[in-house]
């Protein structure tokens, strides 16, 4: 599994096509060298990265283009207009072929990324209709209008998808300006017609933890954080999340869900890329305001009566009031409304805690520039909007971790599992080593006595630690070691301990690479964890599949070239097995978990050992097995152990529950495996300790 990519050159190999040749760090041995690559590499990697599949298995986002669409051109044929459409960000060309079949009189489309426009063009001319659409390999900024000009005359519809989670955070505002200044006329219709974006201020101590650090406890404060950190407002980009997952006794909402920002996208009101807003609202229940919830929604028609919402399920305009009233009934709703994985909900940090007191108004003031949205909470009415920066983290931390790492940082259980396994270990001669990045754990052994080497090779990690260790108060206790080259004489240590946990670890087996650190040491020095085992699981994803699926017919027109484009540069630049948060994934097991290899880490690793293994598993239940779920579960003593994966048992037949702050490991399989309680999933492992290569294979076999 390679992940940072450094360098990319280009050379002829003798009898050969040419190849490029990528430096690459291995996550597992730490390791930087060559690989060579296809000389398309990063043509494919590209086109792989610009898969929508799941935005285009979106039925509901495509009927409603689709309705708009059809209204927009009968509302100009009935006015005695011709219905010229302006598709821009085409895509796979289905919304200009939607118009051409809703009876455009002409359809223009644009699309700058060339390998989608290429595939657009099959597109359109397989479904027959290249003769009357016509297709400009152009960004829309770049088009020009007149006789001479890309476009013979200005468009009377604009049709265009250019929107993200935060709506506008694709440069929605911009394009939708320039293609009013000069590729429409007055008039025009635009689909879609206008932009709501919602805010919900809600208390939740579970959102807070994705980014506020908090003090290490054991009855007592072990290791407390740096005032810095505290009063950081974190990182500034958007957390973007499926909120429907979030359990409901999880949050407070403590102001109503209410529009903060509307945006016409019709050109009869200027659209601004810097804006502020203030909503002077009554408060719902007392409370700490800890975060902003952000969806948005979409009139589509100039009657408004087509809305397409991203609203999360509590809130969305198809569930009945009495339903939303009901939390059970509520989770179970949340499958019924649309998914989408393009369009999620955001979470937005206050710069601060805010109490919020009922029958005291507050305000919530919104602010926004051409890309993006910030927030701020002030109680009592205000004569004047202040301005505000936006957020941006000053601490260090919120840069040298993501939020999943902050939020595995504040994670009680996990931490106190650590702190047990410790404290039979650890007394006040005990000198430790610890191999993991970011590690507070580190710090409270050393509160509890022992003195303690941090190996710390990020310089935004080594410095936050060093802030830690500054907050409390432990230079006398703690080393940090800034290479491995540093690292103590194994006469100087009695104990090597890691979460583990490192920043270049994407899916949670690349954490080994605290086994090859703990290697430089004799196996005689005692270590924990102890083991790592690689776990698995066969399950029914309900829709993380379709971020891989191909579309096939869609709508009615046939995508099968995307789907080919698609599958080719992912399979030539793709790993097989990616990292997701799992937790926001609803699946259901449809098999027991199973063992793929157990590590003893007590031993160093054997270098010279390649590691092989089969094996076949049985499926429980009946369904369709779309992928499987991978993940780590670490031994800390014989007694304690950590998961990366499932917090409760698994059962076949039923959903799993997933630990919310890891990512756990998918293998998605591209196409559709009905299985019985007669078929099998087969699997294959590689590994190579030499060069850390780690390989998966899966198959579904079907008994007839």
């Amino acid at each position: 599994m390679l992940r940072v990519i450094f360098v990319t050159v280009t050379r002829a190999l003798p009898n050969r096509n040419m190849s490029i040749f990528t430096q690459y760090l291995n996550p597992i041995t730490g390791v930087a060298s060559w690989q060579e690559k296809d000389q398309y590499y990063d043509y494919h990697q590209e086109v792989a990265r610009s898969a929508f599949a799941d935005m285009l298995h979106d039925h509901e986002r495509n009927e409603k283009y689709y309705i708009a669409l059809k209204a927009a051109i009968e509302k100009k044929h009935q006015t005695g207009e011709e219905a010229n459409v302006l598709d821009i960000g085409t895509g796979t060309g289905l919304l200009s072929m939607m118009a051409a079949k809703c009876g455009a009189d002409t359809v223009t489309a644009c699309e700058a990324f060339k390998p989608m426009a290429n595939c657009a063009a099959k597109i359109i001319k397989e479904n027959g209709f290249e003769d009357r659409i016509k297709l400009i390999h152009k960004r829309s900024t770049k088009i020009t209008v007149g006789k001479d000009g890309d476009m013979l005359k200005r468009a009377n519809i604009l049709v265009t998808e250019v929107f993200d989670t935060e709506l506008i955070g694709e440069g929605a505002l911009s394009t939708f300006r320039h293609a009013h200044e000069v590729l429409l006329e007055e008039n025009s219709i635009v689909v879609p017609h206008r932009g709501t974006v919602w805010a919900q201020v809600v208390e939740s101590a579970k959102v807070c933890a994705w980014n506020r650090v908090r003090s290490i406890k054991n009855g007592e404060i072990l290791v407390d954080a740096p005032p810095a950190i505290q009063a950081c407002s974190g990182a500034a980009a958007v957390h973007d999340m499926q909120l429907s997952r979030l359990p409901r006794d999880s949050f407070v909402p403590l102001l109503p869900a209410q529009p903060i920002f509307k945006f016409d996208f019709s050109g009869k009101k200027l659209l601004l890329n810097n804006e502020k807003v203030s909503l002077l609202t009554q408060p719902i229940t007392s409370g700490t305001a800890h975060a902003i919830f952000m969806w948005w929604d979409l009139n589509m028609d100039t009657d408004n009566r087509v809305l397409l919402s991203c609203a999360p399920v509590w809130e969305h305009p198809s569930i009945l009031d009495d339903v939303k009233k009901n939390v059970s009934s509520l989770q179970e709703m949340a499958d019924l409304i649309p998914w989408r994985d393009h369009w999620m909900q955001a979470v937005y940090y206050l710069p601060e805690e805010i109490p919020i007191t009922c029958g005291i108004d507050v305000n919530l003031i919104g602010y926004h520039d051409e890309y993006s949205f910030w927030f701020k909470l002030l109680n009592g009415p205000i004569d004047e909007i202040p301005d505000c920066q936006r957020p941006e983290c000053n601490c260090w931390a919120h840069i040298a971790y993501s939020r999943t790492r902050i939020s595995q940082l504040n994670d009680t259980i996990r931490n106190q599992k650590y702190l047990e396994a410790l404290r039979k270990k650890i007394t006040t001669s005990s000198v430790c080593l610890c191999l993991s990045d970011g590690c507070l754990l580190a710090l409270a052994i050393a509160k509890l006595g022992a003195k303690v080497f941090l190996l710390e090779q990020n310089f935004l990690s080594r410095r936050t630690m060093e802030m830690f260790v500054q907050a409390n108060g432990l230079f006398d206790k703690v080393k940090i070691v800034e290479s491995v080259d540093s690292l103590p004489e194994p006469s100087e240590i009695d104990f090597i301990f890691g979460e583990p946990y490192f920043l270049s670890s994407i899916v949670p087996w690349e954490n080994l690479r605290y086994w090859y650190l703990a290697s430089r040491y004799p196996s005689s020095i005692a270590k924990m964890p102890i083991a790592a085992t690689i776990r698995a699981v066969a399950v029914e994803f309900k829709d993380l599949q379709k971020i891989r699926a191909p579309l096939g017919i869609c709508e009615g027109f046939d995508l099968s070239s995307f789907d080919r484009l698609i599958q080719m540069s992912s399979e030539k630049s793709d790993n097989p097995v990616e990292a997701q948060p799992l937790w926001e994934y609803p699946c259901k097991a449809l098999s027991l978990p199973f063992d793929i290899i157990k590590l003893d880490l007590t031993r160093n690793v054997n270098f010279d050992e390649r590691k092989r293994i089969t094996g076949e598993i049985p499926i429980l239940d009946n369904g369709t097995c779309n992928g499987v779920a991978i993940w780590v579960d670490w031994q800390l003593d014989s007694d304690l152990s950590i998961s990366c994966g499932p917090i409760e048992e698994i059962v076949p037949g039923k959903r799993i529950s997933w630990d919310p702050y890891t990512r756990q490991g998918v293998h998605l399989f591209r196409g559709v495996s009905n299985v019985t309680k007669e078929s099998t999933l087969s699997w294959s492992f590689i590994f190579v300790p030499q060069n850390g290569e780690v390989e998966f294979e899966f198959n579904i076999l079907t008994n007839n």
